[in-house]
């Protein structure tokens, strides 16, 4: 089923219960959900360029006030959560995914090995162009992600972490909007 919502530049609904709330005067290109009981929260003046895609049941979604992107894929196959801080900042061609789609398995025994995992990005976060952030990362508040790189696991609060994967090569920093002089 196919709804408006006012912020929402396409949103498609094809489930039942699910719940997606836009904040005052955010705006969000495009908006995809194949499942029910799923949550999408988009807080107060986010300009979100790109799509959030959910093709599961209770799976939830949140991104903090005042987060912008220029072009972020954010998608989740299988139940998890994805959190975003409030004033984050993503550059073009940004790719986030709580899972892997698809299931790898032990030979062995049959089993999976590939869990889908949460990704939580503290507040006021800088992701630059063309990163990847994997399943299960955790990147701390006032952080930089130097563009082109893969994050997968922890990244502290107040550095700056870069490669792939991304590590941390500096500490001790945040970062400001604005082009301050040197």
């Amino acid at each position: 089923m196919t709804q408006q919502l006012k912020g929402a530049g396409d949103l498609v609904d094809n489930g039942q219960d699910n719940v997606i709330s836009l904040g005052d005067d955010a705006r969000v290109r495009r908006i995809f959900v194949d499942g029910h009981r799923n949550t999408i929260k988009i807080g107060a003046r986010c300009k979100i360029a790109g799509q959030i895609v959910i093709r599961c049941n209770d799976g939830s979604i949140e991104i903090g006030e005042g987060t912008t992107a220029m072009q972020l894929m954010l998608h989740m196959h299988e139940s998890s959560q994805i959190i975003i801080g409030r004033d984050c900042m993503f550059s073009g061609g940004i790719w986030m995914d709580s899972s892997d789609n698809h299931s790898i398995l032990d030979v062995a025994s049959g089993k999976r090995i590939n869990p889908c995992k949460p990704i939580t990005i503290g507040d006021h976060v800088w992701v630059g162009r063309q990163s990847t952030i994997l399943k299960g990362s955790v990147i701390g508040s006032h952080s930089v992600i130097g563009a082109g790189s893969m994050v997968r696991g922890v990244i502290p609060p107040n550095c700056i972490a870069a490669g792939s994967p991304a590590k941390v090569i500096r500490t001790g920093v945040t970062w400001d909007r604005r082009r301050l002089p040197v």
